[in-house]
């Protein structure tokens, strides 16, 4: 475990981080279960699922959380295990190990069900409104995950605050639990993968894979696969990045004042 790391900051305006082993030890072993699982899985078929390539490329976007975390005024409790990273321009200034996990254990957790109701709802109700579909089916569920494992999981336990809350929030001394921002456009991203998975072309590419060039067939199976992987980490971290960091980053910059512990 690494040891934690002190940051120059003007105090600690949360109070004493509760419960930090659910996710500094709890995070890593629900991360290696299931990493375990996904490649036990791609052994077995010799290719990699949709959960695993998933389970990748989200896990690749951990680092685009502490850019967004400054646009959304976020503050990790310094008491938890930090990242050597420091403070830095546009990022929160802690920076979490367990978050590392957290993008690969919330995503696999979110998608496959995400999709698999998706597809259920499309076969029940064929003629409903394609997007009225993703929004009952991506949209809203995504919210209620993020808002329930990750939103208020933290603000019960001290992990994080919100120190500048926008909009609806759950509002106490030491911070916020903000109920609309940034949560939108965060939950954005669900129906954007859901459609762009969905969506694929007539040779069964998504348009990231498209976009580079991975090939449909007649190349080597492990370097295809590799293809694909690289593609996927491209693609995800695109969506990610035009719903949420983007956004985020731009919006405190043009219209939000600074904080004293997110400068």
């Amino acid at each position: 475990m690494p040891t934690v790391t002190i940051v120059s900051q003007p105090g600690n305006p949360l109070s004493s981080v509760r419960l930090p082993w659910l996710m500094e030890i709890g995070g890593w072993v629900v991360f290696a279960v299931v990493a375990g699982v996904l490649a036990h899985r791609w052994w077995k078929r010799g290719e990699p699922s949709t959960a695993a390539l998933l389970f990748i490329a989200c896990f690749t976007m951990f680092w685009q959380e502490f850019y967004a975390d400054w646009g959304a005024y976020l503050y990790y409790n310094p008491q938890l295990h930090l990242l050597p990273w420091g403070p830095g321009s546009f990022n929160t200034p802690n920076k979490p190990v367990y978050v590392l996990a957290g993008y690969g254990w919330f995503y696999a957790g979110a998608f496959p069900a995400i999709l698999a109701v998706f597809a259920w709802a499309r076969r029940r109700w064929p003629g409903a409104p394609y997007l009225l579909v993703l929004a009952c089916t991506a949209l809203v569920p995504f919210y209620l995950w993020n808002l329930l494992t990750a939103d208020l999981a933290s603000y019960l336990t001290n992990w994080y605050q919100y120190l500048h809350p926008i909009g609806p929030a759950i509002h106490t001394s030491k911070g916020g639990l903000p109920l609309l921002y940034p949560a939108f456009p965060f939950v954005l991203f669900a129906p954007l993968v859901v459609f762009s998975l969905d969506r694929r072309g007539a040779d069964g590419r998504t348009w990231f894979e498209r976009v580079c060039r991975v090939p449909a067939q007649g190349t080597a199976v492990a370097v295809r696969q590799v293809h694909r992987v690289v593609a996927w980490i491209v693609g995800l971290n695109v969506m990610y990045a035009v719903c949420l960091t983007i956004p985020l980053v731009l919006i405190r910059i043009l219209f939000l004042p600074d904080n004293v512990y997110v400068p």
